[in-house]
């Protein structure tokens, strides 16, 4: 794993806070009546950076201990917490190495995150920290070009621009069969391994959109100034072609991936 890349969202806290999309409540519903969770799980959220995930499953009344390893991204999830009125455990470390105690979690979550983990450390301290039967969910949010025509259009820009470089992004670096292998080849300590795919969209205008892909860290991190403008002049075109660069709110359609899996008994 680059972990200077995965630790480059630091940078940018703030506006991975505001741009990055949500998660619908369907997906945290799904995941309670897959793992059969208690009715107010303890849940260890890995790689919780700006609390996306953590602060809607604390929303639920789920008891959540947010374990991120930017001290920028906790203290925006330590706010936002605030708030919202939200009481949230917050602990930086990582998710290869939280420090919680061993069978302390009815769940652990990952949330558009474990593509960045050291895989195999992360899942055997996930097998640690986790209750025997406990579940483990990772999930992510993927731009659903094929249910969008402009989305189609940004991934050929995207393509041209990025190439093979997008090594952080999940569906570069985490395919299905990859997923399943992790989980799977982890000696015997998981069980019931499941994908789950849901559909949903978020709104927003084309200055959301742009600010949406320069979270990204290889736009961020890999290109030049000179090349970010290009970028930005060529989404402002894409935008413009689709009739979508008003300022009004229009539809992106995304696609959640949910993996599911239990902890073996041991």
């Amino acid at each position: 794993m680059d972990t200077s890349r995965a630790r480059s969202f630091d940078g940018w806290a703030g506006d991975y806070d505001r741009f990055r999309p949500n998660y619908p409540e369907e997906l945290f519903e799904s995941i309670a009546e897959q793992l059969t969770l208690p009715r107010t799980p303890h849940v260890v959220d890995l790689g919780a950076g700006t609390g996306r995930a953590s602060l809607a499953m604390a929303n639920l009344g789920w008891r959540v201990t947010a374990v991120e390893p930017g001290r920028p991204m906790l203290e925006v999830l330590r706010g936002r917490a605030a708030n919202e009125g939200l009481l949230i455990s917050t602990v930086q470390a990582s998710a290869e190495e939280t420090g919680l105690d061993p069978d302390s979690a009815d769940l652990v979550t990952a949330a558009q995150s474990f593509h960045w983990f050291d895989q195999e450390a992360a899942l055997t301290e996930i097998a640690r920290i986790l209750k025997p039967g406990g579940g483990l969910a990772l999930f992510w949010n993927v731009r659903d070009a094929a249910r969008s025509p402009f989305l189609a259009d940004y991934a050929n820009v995207l393509q041209r621009y990025v190439g093979h470089e997008d090594a952080g992004r999940y569906e570069a670096s985490m395919p299905e069969e990859i997923t399943r292998k992790a989980i799977e080849g982890h000696g015997t300590a998981f069980s019931d391994v499941r994908l789950t795919q849901l559909q949903h969209e978020m709104t927003m205008t084309d200055d959301d959109f742009v600010g949406m892909v320069f979270t990204a860290s290889y736009v961020r991190v890999n290109k030049s100034p000179e090349e970010q403008e290009r970028f930005r002049l060529d989404l402002a075109a894409l935008l413009g072609r689709h009739h979508l660069n008003d300022g009004r709110p229009f539809a992106v359609p995304y696609r959640l991936d949910l993996w599911t899996a239990r902890r073996s008994d041991r």
